[in-house]
């Protein structure tokens, strides 16, 4: 009798066991955060997963996926393009996407458009398409971006004139929208750029006419011969983001959008019809504004 009860608790919880086990949940790891979901289909591009209880199906891009831990105990690991971008120092981790899927819940950040064109009929048609993905690619982290989603591309080989019509020289254009992984922490944003001073050290500038973007040194010393500081006169939240004003950037545009912030460093962006421009601050923690500091100024 007790060798009975005894096969019919062991039965029981065996069972208990693998019923718990196959009601366990697998976890995807996105970009945004873990979520617990049913994980249909591991696919070369996509992965397909449903939530508990549920039965629509959800495809998201593999890009944006870390990592996935099977109810198996099994995990799989992913290793995602998407790179940090901060400026325009970074255009070269920016991601080039022709797929929808990639940006699909990504934070837009404005459209793109870039155009190269030889200089002679003999220019290289590669040179050229080179020079115009670059551009998209510094448009793009101007903007704050590290993804495109390129929607147009138009291409013309070199064309050589005759007696009674020019030529024409390769040229190539593409148009696209900007996507950001990367969220700024707004209430922190905010508290740090209240709390210090900063040093407007570079300006970085892209006219969409232009050969390439445009870095210059922006620094200023003050009476003292140190590098000039100021505080932002108003730090304002908006639905997009978070803004400045500050009397001591020489801009007209009242109000710049932060597109990075951290202890050291504050990119803000003002964009005005063909023209994109970056203002780079820095803090006194920053190793560049060190050295400035130290100099001596005669």
């Amino acid at each position: 009798m007790n060798k009975s009860i005894l096969l019919f608790f062991v039965t029981m919880a065996s069972f208990f066991s693998f019923a718990l086990a196959q009601s366990k949940n697998d976890v995807i790891h996105l970009i945004e955060g873990p979520k617990e979901v049913q994980v249909i289909e591991v696919g070369f591009n996509t992965i397909k997963y449903s939530f508990p209880n549920e039965n629509t199906v959800y495809s998201i891009s593999k890009h944006q996926v870390s990592k996935i831990e099977f109810a198996s105990g099994r995990e799989e690991v992913f290793n995602s393009p998407f790179k940090p971008v901060n400026g325009l120092d970074d255009f070269q981790n920016v991601y080039i996407s022709y797929n929808p899927e990639d940006v699909v819940g990504l934070d837009p950040r404005g459209e793109l458009f870039s155009k190269a064109t030889g200089v002679t009929t003999l220019s290289s048609i590669n040179n050229v398409k080179n020079r115009a993905m670059d551009k998209l690619k510094a448009e793009a982290s101007m903007l704050g971006a590290n993804v495109v989603l390129v929607g147009n591309v138009f291409q013309r080989g070199n064309q050589y004139g005759g007696e009674n019509q020019a030529g024409n020289s390769t040229q190539t254009t593409f148009s696209g929208t900007a996507y950001s992984t990367q969220k700024l922490d707004l209430e922190k944003a905010k508290s740090m750029l209240l709390d210090q001073s900063f040093h407007h050290y570079q300006t970085h500038k892209l006219n969409r006419n232009s050969w390439s973007p445009e870095r210059a040194i922006a620094t200023v010393y003050d009476k003292d011969r140190k590098p000039l500081m100021f505080e932002f006169d108003k730090v304002i939240e908006k639905e997009d983001g978070v803004y400045v004003s500050a009397s001591k950037i020489p801009t007209k545009t009242k109000e710049l959008k932060v597109i990075h912030a951290d202890n050291e460093m504050v990119v803000v962006m003002e964009r005005n019809d063909k023209i994109i421009t970056n203002y780079i601050l820095i803090s006194k923690d920053n190793k560049y504004f060190k050295n400035l500091a130290s100099r001596v100024i005669l």
